[in-house]
């Protein structure tokens, strides 16, 4: 048998109507390496043990594309950098930061619940295919462990939950799976003999407790996950659909769409030097695509395979902040976020960073809530962050958004049109600060 390379279509059901997943590149049993003509894979074929490396990798690409969109629409809202230019032909919308079903295109929505479908498809075949020894199945953690994770970055930037062309519910949906998923994971990587997928499924367990309120379960959880810790969405340099889009669309090649001008961190990283938010800058092209904003290009992402966290240690340690604050400890909670800042040095003094002062809760719950933005910026997490914030009115400044409609992304318009349960005339919540027009 040959190796297959192509593009396995899924149904064209609401969320995934016309999307398409990049599911293979398949050596099966017996293989050659001739390669076919790129084209449909038949779906028998992704049964077969020797596809579902192909069958799990196909759902990691998906998860790294769907992020590379949240990321990029998601951060222009969340105040992560400023609007630099609109060549790219993918565009930010002309009014900066707005989350309208009108404003954006589809892309974040459709590439995420893409995400969510095919490795939750990978998780159906691959138990349907192994039966009893799924449940130690080392791909089927991996699966699983996807499945988590896109349920994850759907409950924490969408607007509201829609499943398989199902009726609107609350974003907790997501959520609800991803624990699901994660526990599980847990369990079957276990049981494999996998301790990288059984960590990294607890510590995106530990996040999505949190955001589900299960404090002490999420501190459990986070205890158990080394500071060192990273598991990272991978990306690679075959085509623009596998690159590090955060990276490639600042990359002067010829894009300069991003800029950390005008925001928080650009002053920030002036004063402290704190190498998470580091930027450059080119005396041989001083500005963005538009020639107003000074082009202060991130350095996070350093090349198109520059991969991004998914979850890490130091997120656990800045959750098990955020839970001593809900408890009033927030002598405990700065404790916790000076030791992260002790541990990095400054790219300006090269000492470590200074701690963070703090004479109140208030203050502390400040603190965390920049710390988080600056340990998990350009990561999709940020506007995940300002919205429950603002709905659960927690003490502590952090970026106005008090101007933007909402803080998460709408169901988008195709969905809208193609799912009877949604219907164009779908009303999307909004942000409560906002006091502004509907849009």
């Amino acid at each position: 048998m040959r190796m297959l390379i192509g593009r396995a279509l899924l149904p064209r059901r609401g969320v995934i109507a016309g999307a398409a997943t990049a599911l293979v590149l398949a050596l099966l049993p017996g293989c050659n390496l001739s390669v076919d003509n790129p084209d449909r894979v038949q779906d028998a074929l992704l049964n077969d043990p020797g596809a579902h490396p192909a069958v799990v990798a196909g759902a990691s690409l998906a998860l790294s594309e769907a992020i590379n969109w949240v990321a990029f629409f998601g951060g222009n809202a969340a105040q992560e950098f400023t609007e630099g230019g609109r060549i790219h032909p993918v565009k930010l919308p002309q009014d900066p930061g707005e989350l309208t079903v009108n404003g954006i295109p589809d892309n974040a929505w459709n590439a995420a619940q893409q995400a969510r479908w095919v490795a939750e498809d990978a998780v159906r075949r691959l138990r349907a295919a192994m039966g009893a020894d799924f449940d130690s199945y080392d791909l089927g953690a991996r699966a699983l462990l996807y499945a988590a994770y896109a349920n994850r970055l759907l409950g924490e930037n969408m607007c509201e939950a829609v499943i398989d062309g199902g009726a609107p519910a609350d974003h907790t949906v997501f959520l609800t799976r991803a624990d699901s998923d994660f526990t599980a994971a847990i369990a079957v990587a276990k049981a494999a003999g996998d301790n990288t997928v059984a960590t990294a499924a607890t510590a995106g367990r530990a996040s999505v407790r949190l955001l589900l309120g299960d404090d002490a379960a999420a501190v459990t959880d986070a205890a158990a996950v080394p500071t060192a810790f990273t598991f990272q969405a991978t990306y690679g340099i075959e085509s623009e659909n596998y690159y590090n889009f955060i990276y490639w669309v600042n990359a002067n090649q010829p894009y300069r769409e991003i800029s950390a001008a005008g925001t928080f961190y650009e002053q920030y990283y002036k004063d402290t030097g704190d190498p998470r938010v580091a930027w450059g800058t080119d005396a041989k092209v001083p500005n963005a695509e538009f020639t107003y904003v000074p082009w202060l290009f991130p350095l996070k992402y350093k090349a198109r395979d520059t991969p991004i966290n998914l979850s890490s240690g130091r997120e656990m340690r800045l959750i098990e902040a955020e839970v001593a604050l809900r408890g009033g400890d927030w002598q405990t909670a700065m404790s916790k976020i000076n030791a992260l800042r002790a541990s990095l040095t400054s790219d300006k003094t090269g000492a470590p960073l200074a701690a963070l002062p703090a004479a109140s809760l208030t203050d502390a719950w400040t603190a965390l809530k920049r710390e988080r933005g600056i340990e998990l910026w350009l990561e999709a997490r940020r506007l995940g962050d300002e919205r429950r914030w603002v709905e659960a009115k927690t003490p502590g400044a952090m970026e106005d958004v008090s101007g933007i409609v909402r803080l998460c992304f709408p169901i988008a318009l195709g969905e809208r049109r193609s799912n009877a349960n949604v219907g164009t005339d779908h009303v999307d919540p909004r942000n409560p600060l906002y006091t502004g027009s509907l849009d």
